[in-house]
């Protein structure tokens, strides 16, 4: 097979090996694949630092059969692989909680219910009961003890194992990554795609590429179609390569800082429950993940996430999220990789003060728990945003060239 007849991708994230690693399981394709990032190392961005949170069914109608789709795909991809060791793909109960000076009728995940996204179906929503070991230590509102007591709070269970999950992000994507480089694909970081060539037909056959630093010399690799999946970065890309075109893409940057965290009172809670046909697990207690969504109140002006799941290596730990700025206010780098140049010390404060709201240890004299938490890691990262609300997926033709520009925003992945 000529190299003409390969595919280029640009953007090494979840989406670009993604598809990496679904094309070179295709028997009808037999061309080569090729990954392209302009940063010196993967997942510096959401596909290592975001939540990692999945819903079956909390998208906008028009985005429904997709949302489903790729929530099967991640349980039918967990289940071949043993998701639940190598990326801590676990099932996820899920609550909202309000605290007694949240605005009245606001619930924590109402934010999902606005615009174009939504948590299942507004007024037609399945209440779930509290989750834990038996045995387990609980509160007396039934909660899971590792959660603190909130004085006139009310905690709701939204969602269960059935319908949402979770996984650690970047455990996932280092495994998509080696399921790609043992099936061949190339991968080529540090560069950048600068220009398109055709050939006689007036079809795409080249790419050139050049380094990020500019240290070498560019170089051309002959191609028959280039998928664009760089993220927020996309429309950076897109004009780089299509600079007379008319076309837009809309998609911004929304950052978001993230702390992990442990506190000695998280361990290991189970679920007995099935996760679908064949399931090697099926028959043994499976261990769950649980999720937090909370309205601002007076201790927090924004809607604090917060995330319980064993990491990569079976650990507890919680993520905290929800923090984010726009892109006016914390405009997108240059490389993911100079997001940590970015990080706010007050943004990280913030989300410490929500997550001893949330888990910390309870002061037996009454008033606000006290911090007893390890900090595991903190970070800022940039996720992918359409303006539309929904992902976007064309195909481009331009003068006979061929560029499929494919851009996913899997709303709650990050």
């Amino acid at each position: 097979m000529p190299e003409a007849d390969a595919v280029v991708i640009l953007g090494g994230g979840i989406i670009g090996f993604s598809i990496a690693y679904y094309l070179s399981q295709d028997p009808q394709y037999k061309g080569r694949i090729h990954i392209v990032d302009a940063a010196d190392r993967l997942f510096e961005s959401a596909s290592g630092y975001a939540g990692g949170f999945l819903a079956r069914d909390w998208f906008a109608e028009k985005a429904a059969p997709l949302g489903e789709f790729s929530f099967n795909l991640h349980r039918e991809l967990a289940n071949r692989y043993n998701g639940h060791e190598r990326w801590g793909y676990l099932g996820s109960h899920v609550y909202s909680l309000s605290l007694n000076d949240a605005p009245a009728g606001v619930r924590g995940e109402d934010w999902l219910l606005a615009g174009t996204s939504r948590a299942q179906a507004a007024g037609c929503r399945r209440e779930y009961g509290h989750v834990s070991r038996p045995g387990e230590a609980v509160n007396e509102d039934g909660t899971p003890a590792w959660m603190a007591p909130q004085t006139g709070a009310s905690w709701n269970a939204i969602a269960g194992t059935d319908d949402c999950a979770q996984v650690e992000p970047r455990k996932l994507c280092e495994f998509l990554l080696s399921e790609c480089e043992k099936r061949g694909v190339a991968i080529h970081l540090n560069t950048r795609a600068t220009r398109l060539g055709k050939n006689t037909d007036g079809r795409l056959s080249v790419v050139e590429l050049e380094a990020t630093d500019r240290q070498s010399k560019p170089t051309f690799l002959p191609c028959s179609d280039i998928i664009i999946s760089a993220g927020c970065w996309t429309p950076r890309v897109w004009a780089t390569l299509f600079p007379t075109s008319a076309v837009e893409v809309k998609i911004d940057g929304l950052a978001g800082h993230s702390v992990i965290y442990r506190t000695p009172r998280y361990t290991k809670p189970f679920l007995n429950a099935s996760y679908g046909p064949g399931e090697h697990s099926q028959s043994k207690d499976q261990h769950i993940s649980y999720a937090i969504y909370c309205p601002p109140t007076k201790s927090w002006t924004y809607s604090p996430e917060a995330y319980a799941r064993l990491d990569g290596d079976g650990k507890p730990e919680i993520w905290i999220g929800g923090l984010n700025d726009n892109s006016t206010d914390l405009p997108l780098p240059d490389l993911p990789t100079d997001a940590k140049k970015l990080i706010n010390p007050a943004r990280l404060a913030e989300l410490r003060r929500a997550a001893v709201q949330l888990t910390g240890m309870t002061n037996p004299s009454g008033g606000v728990a006290e911090d007893d938490l390890e900090v595991v890691s903190e970070a800022l990262c940039f996720r992918p945003v359409s303006q539309s609300g929904v992902p976007l997926s064309s195909r481009y033709r331009t003068e006979r060239w061929v560029s499929v520009q494919q851009v996913f925003q899997v709303r709650r992945f990050g």
